[in-house]
């Protein structure tokens, strides 16, 4: 079996990785780059068979539903077969209502944990693992007596820890070349990932207990592990979660109504912001708003019950909520990547919280392993030689682990 990165030898995000036997090939995700502000970085990458018919192209398989593993899956010819979590397809599927990067899928097939599926001369065996993004998967790749391990991303420190516990536990054996995910391995860079997704609900119910008013709370509804810690802390504090229809749909979508905070829920209510009721109607997306008719709440309810609210909030709900008048004593939570603070959106954010007195505290918990749960990961798969990928400083890799081979994007090495 021979490999070639496309991207992310010394990049993190945009990954792809095309996998070939006996003239047969396989790719493990079409990313889009992280900082793609030119039209070259929305090309695909130069894999036969992505943009144009080429049987000996068997598939695509997407490991998770981040855009840097996912983003440039809409550019590949309807052809080519594409493999992805079930759950997470319905997610891309409900987010494109939503989000200009959102995108439909019709998948081939559906990864599940530790069920292998065969693709042609391919075995390709899932493993379920903990990350920032919901039904995410290790991909074990068996083909010609050899067998490559792609971790996708991965994290110990989530709200499905034990997943990476039950894998260092039982990886699978005689693994030729791991090919590991890298983003916590940089020039000065902390040994660990920073707050676990557990403190991070302990920080949100601090915020809560010291607020009089709403407390406004900036998270990605795709975040499922930061919807359950927003859900629990406002639990803890005596408070409801209050969601946008976004977040409402994306809960809904993940299929388990027993475990993650759905809009029926008890301490859970709705409120539809102008801009989805916009998209609705443009969409004639009706149903999703008959859903959650009897659990919403409206703008006039809002300021009476303020002390009791976690408001999942957007920068795009900022004149409603003023209209509302339900600010007053109100505080903000950053839940996602402190670096969006400094892109113009994050500014605007910014200074609207400023103009109005109203303070921010930062809550976010890495979507990425630490450097020793990466050698503990790498320790426990024990390959024959590890791959750097999804990192800006692979030329670190030697001074933390074994057996380490640095490929180049673009360039073929056998397994």
């Amino acid at each position: 079996m021979q490999a070639r990165i496309h991207r992310g030898a010394r990049e993190i995000g945009g990954s792809c990785v095309e996998l070939e036997e006996a003239g047969k090939r396989i790719v493990i995700d079409v990313g889009l780059p992280l900082d793609a502000d030119s039209e070259a970085d929305l090309q695909l990458p130069p894999v036969p068979g992505l943009a144009g018919r080429d049987p000996s192209l068997l598939g695509v398989l997407v490991s998770h539903p981040h855009p840097d593993h996912y983003g440039l899956v809409a550019a590949v010819d309807p052809s080519v077969p594409i493999y992805i979590g079930e759950s997470a397809q319905r997610i891309l599927n409900e987010a494109a209502l939503f989000t200009r990067g959102g995108i439909r899928l019709q998948a081939a097939g559906f990864l599940q944990d530790r069920v292998p599926h065969e693709i042609g001369l391919f075995r390709v065996t899932p493993y379920l693992m903990d990350h920032s993004a919901f039904d995410a998967y290790a991909l074990l790749v068996e083909a010609g007596g050899h067998r490559l391990l792609y971790s996708g991303d991965i994290r110990a420190h989530g709200r499905k820890s034990r997943l990476f516990e039950q894998f260092i536990a039982q990886p699978p054996g005689d693994v030729d070349t791991l090919l590991l995910e890298g983003t916590h391995v940089r020039d000065g860079e902390a040994r660990v990932a920073g707050l676990s997704e557990r403190e991070v609900e302990d920080r949100c119910l601090d915020v809560l207990r010291q607020t009089d008013g709403m407390v406004l709370a900036c998270y990605s509804p795709q975040n499922i592990d930061r919807v359950v810690t927003m859900f629990r802390a406002a639990k803890r504090g005596g408070r409801r979660l209050v969601f946008d229809l976004y977040a409402a749909e994306v809960a809904r979508a993940t299929g388990r109504a027993d475990t993650i905070p759905q809009a029926e829920w008890e301490d859970v209510r709705v409120f539809v912001p102008l801009t989805q009721r916009i998209r609705v109607k443009n969409e004639r997306a009706f149903d999703r708003i008959e859903r959650v008719k009897p659990h919403r709440l409206y703008p006039e309810q809002l300021a009476p019950q303020a002390d009791k609210l976690v408001m999942t909030f957007r920068y795009s709900m900022a004149a409603e909520l003023d209209r509302a008048g339900c600010l007053a004593g109100a505080q903000a939570i950053w839940s996602m990547w402190p670096g969006y603070l400094d892109e113009p959106a994050g500014i605007r954010l910014r200074n609207w919280l400023d103009r109005r007195g109203i303070p921010m505290t930062l809550a976010h918990s890495s979507g990425h392993a630490s450097v020793e749960d990466l050698q503990r990961f790498a320790a426990a798969v024990n390959p024959e030689r590890l791959v750097p990928i999804h990192t800006s400083a692979p030329q670190l890799f030697p001074g933390s682990f074994e057996r380490v081979r640095i490929h180049e994007d673009g360039e073929w090495w056998t397994v």
